[in-house]
């Protein structure tokens, strides 16, 4: 038993069903940038600039984290009774507390102070 495929050579053409497949200089390539070269001023992001008189923050980077469904109903009864105003306040809060008890425990070197002028002894 022969099984005959059809195709475009055998007398009938096939149907030519994919015109709206792009193809060459059409094409536009990805707008997705690459994670390293992330902007990061507003202008770069496409963003108005910041009003006014007000203050920069302090530079911040992202952090993705899941947490357990217990711990976000925590962090939402926290922001409610404390006033904060987002999980991001109270991640720094709680991260900045369990930072302190590891340095206090030795588990967590102590920061370096700043550096202080070396004093200069007296020419006299």
């Amino acid at each position: 038993m022969n099984q005959r495929t059809r195709t475009a050579d055998s007398g009938s053409q096939l149907p030519d069903d994919d015109e709206d497949i792009l193809v060459g200089d059409s094409v536009r390539p990805s707008s997705k940038k690459a994670a390293a070269s992330t902007p990061t001023s507003r202008a770069s992001l496409g963003l108005a600039p910041r009003k006014p008189g007000r203050p920069a923050g302090p530079p911040r980077v992202m952090m993705n984290v899941r947490v357990l469904l217990e711990t976000d109903e925590l962090v939402t009864e926290i922001i409610e009774h404390t006033g904060l105003t987002g999980p991001q306040h109270v991640a720094d809060a709680a991260i900045a507390h369990y930072a302190a008890y590891l340095r206090r425990t030795g588990k967590l070197p102590k920061p370096a102070a700043p550096d202080a002028a070396p004093e200069q002894p007296d020419a006299s």
